[in-house]
């Protein structure tokens, strides 16, 4: 097996909110069961652009969507030229986390990683990732759609954790590049109405036109009004939130019907704290819950969604932006207006026609 040597890795590593630099180091040393990948494409998630998220792991290099092809293998599954996706964490699959359906919380998921990480050109990819979740990539599949499996698995995940019945009423609110995605989504699990908030007109009208909900609520509003007006005054089944501010958090929850979930989507700072009535949540019968990234039956079935047509990712791209420009994408991810819906980082160079 052919191992790549003599090279510098290029990476984007951030010290600070605002403090990316472009830095050179040697190619990480690949130990048994390891790949180096080329990274051809990788998301920049709305994670990497949550400020105090980013400053608890800095100085790190932030990217956990990459596509890319191997480089160089000490794994027998994998050989040079294959066209991958790889997870950035694995779990066991064993333990009582895994066993319990809670394997984000695995301890072997917590420690797995890429080396450095996705914003760099290229990435080793450790035994127990290979082993768990890199997956290949079929000849159709450009890297970039390949870039959405991991954001998608996260979707998944968040599908599982809800009770679907026939006639399911789901409000998503957040109409960015994961909200569409889990409006899409709770649309292939069935529900009967898909309603979608959000503060910028502009993607309230993306929404509609793209067909992933099929009525928006405007979020400069009076929302309580909107979705009662919409749902024959009962209030959505399912509410998934992607902000984590916690003012929309609270309005979220007295948006949903009895019997329904309120989701919690997006990492919240560990500081903050949001009220609820306990009353309400008892006599309506109402259940919160969380998903948290995804695993590897996730990410095979987001694949598959992907590969199939049966999920149009395609037109969330709205940027393509160079490991310099990873300061201005996370900056304009985080106040989400304008036409900024999805930045794809290109770590060796900008497609032919690509633009920041």
């Amino acid at each position: 097996m052919l191992e790549a040597r003599d090279q510098a890795v290029k990476f984007a590593r951030t010290y600070a909110w605002g403090d990316t630099r472009v830095e050179t180091a040697p190619d990480p040393k690949l130990e048994d069961g390891d790949i180096l990948v080329s990274v051809e494409a990788c998301g920049l998630c709305g994670s990497d652009a949550s400020r105090w998220y980013v400053e608890k792991k800095a100085p790190t290099v932030l990217g956990h969507e990459p596509a890319g092809y191997v480089a160089a293998s000490k794994h027998p599954s994998f050989m040079e030229g294959d066209r991958v996706f790889v997870h950035h964490h694995v779990p066991c699959g064993k333990c009582h986390d895994c066993r319990h359906g809670a394997e984000t919380s695995c301890e072997l998921f917590k420690k797995t990683r890429l080396d450095p990480g996705g914003f760099s050109d290229r990435v080793r990819v450790p035994r127990e990732n290979v082993e768990r979740d890199v997956l290949l990539l079929p000849d159709p599949m450009s890297f970039e759609r390949a870039t959405f499996i991991e954001p998608t698995a996260c979707s998944v995940r968040a599908m599982n954790k809800l009770r679907w019945t026939e006639d399911d009423t789901v409000l998503v609110v957040g109409l960015g590049a994961m909200g569409l995605t889990n409006a899409r989504c709770s649309k292939l699990r069935g529900a009967r109405l898909v309603l979608g908030s959000d503060l910028h007109a502009g993607r309230r009208q993306r929404a509609l036109e793209t067909k992933a909900v099929d009525a928006v609520i405007d979020a400069t509003a009076n929302v309580h009004d909107q979705v009662k007006a919409l749902t024959h005054g009962r209030g959505a089944d399912h509410v998934i939130v992607g902000p984590s501010a916690i003012p929309v958090i609270e309005q979220s929850y007295e948006l949903v019907a009895p019997g329904g979930t309120l989701l919690l989507f997006s990492p919240m700072a560990p500081d903050k704290h949001w009220n609820f009535s306990p009353s309400r949540l008892y006599f309506h019968e109402i259940s919160i819950t969380s998903s948290y990234s995804c695993g590897p039956r996730e990410t095979r079935e987001a694949l598959e969604l992907i590969a199939s047509g049966e999920l149009e990712v395609d037109d969330l791209v709205s940027h393509r932006i160079a490991l310099e420009g990873i300061d201005d994408g996370m900056a304009r991810t985080a106040a989400a207006q304008g036409d900024w819906l999805k930045a794809i980082v290109y770590p060796h160079g900008l497609p032919s026609g690509g633009a920041s």
